[in-house]
């Protein structure tokens, strides 16, 4: 089986090598995907049940601190294609409670799901996804992330996320483009609102307020005083923030003296999960130790049992 994978791996290598003339990628990155594949049955061996859509929901309302959940980085992509419906589906089967996915729009306004500005790295095709149409979004094939394989799955609308994830997560809409009214009428026609997450900028959060008072929105601090600011605007059910920008404890405090309530998010992705495909867990469990308690991740059906078991 070791030996299979290996030729796969190579495979892989070979052909990501024909149909990326103008990508550059790093020999940190090489080196990255080299320790993830070695790794591989260490990180994609789940023991954790999928919980149903109520139970997340119940336990996202709980108490600040009391559970941590985990987000899946633009689905579970461990062996699918970044958000593709594949990498939700694997969330869903896989056990994680919230999906992370990326929105921007095609030159004829379709809402597509690509975290970058550009198809290049993510597709087999080139050009900027704001300058290219639906149609010719839809003829590139996405590539998995781990292998450089050429798939069949090909970028999907944000209508037909919300449709795979429907009754089964919490999603986090992480918006990249101006058609926020736009994302707004989908997740209302899907009657959705009680599932989703809009992480926007400020103006997109106070039309979507504006809409319906009980939406979920969630701001993104990036100093203490913005924090500060955002609490009291806001008065968010969660808030993300990064450890590259601040001292974990004293932000939670704050965030604790305004909201018994408040989710507080931050990344595992980065270092953290680098450090746990190598075989430490530390810097993951740091971050409940610190008080996070929604962690993003791009390795959710390796952190969620974790998560369940500590």
């Amino acid at each position: 089986m070791k030996n299979c994978r290996q030729f796969w791996i190579l495979l892989s290598f070979l052909l990501f090598s024909q149909f990326t003339f103008s990508q550059q990628v790093s020999e940190q990155k090489l080196q990255w995907i080299r320790v993830y594949q070695e790794n591989f049955d260490r990180l994609n061996a789940p023991s954790a049940s999928p919980q149903s859509l109520k139970k997340i929901q119940k336990s996202f309302r709980k108490k600040a601190g009391k559970e941590v959940l985990v987000a899946a980085h633009r689905g579970d992509h461990m062996e699918a294609p970044e958000n593709s419906i594949l990498s939700f589906e694997h969330a869903i089967r896989y056990g994680t409670t919230i999906v992370e996915l990326d929105i921007r729009n095609s030159s004829n306004d379709s809402l597509m799901i690509i975290h970058d500005s550009s198809v290049d790295r993510t597709t087999q095709g080139t050009g900027m996804v704001e300058e290219m149409s639906y149609d010719k979004l839809r003829e590139l094939s996405l590539i998995n992330d781990y292998t450089f394989e050429a798939t069949a799955w090909k970028i999907p609308t944000l209508f037909e996320s919300l449709s795979a994830l429907k009754g089964e997560l919490l999603i986090d809409l992480d918006i990249k483009c101006d058609k926020i009214q736009d994302i707004y009428a989908t997740v209302e026609k899907l009657d959705m609102m009680d599932q989703v997450l809009f992480f926007c900028d400020e103006a997109d959060m106070n039309y979507v307020l504006s809409q319906d008072p009980k939406a979920m929105v969630m701001p993104r601090a990036r100093s203490m005083e913005e924090l500060e600011q955002l609490m009291k605007k806001y008065d968010p059910k969660v808030i993300h923030i990064d450890d590259s920008n601040f001292d974990i404890p004293e932000a939670v405090a704050l965030i604790r003296s305004y909201s018994k309530r408040c989710r507080v998010w931050a990344n595992a992705l980065g270092d953290r999960d680098t450090e746990a495909i190598q075989g430490s867990d530390e810097g993951i469990l740091e971050l409940r130790k610190l008080g996070v308690d929604v962690i993003q991740t791009d390795l959710p059906r390796y952190v969620f049992p974790l998560m369940e078991n500590k």
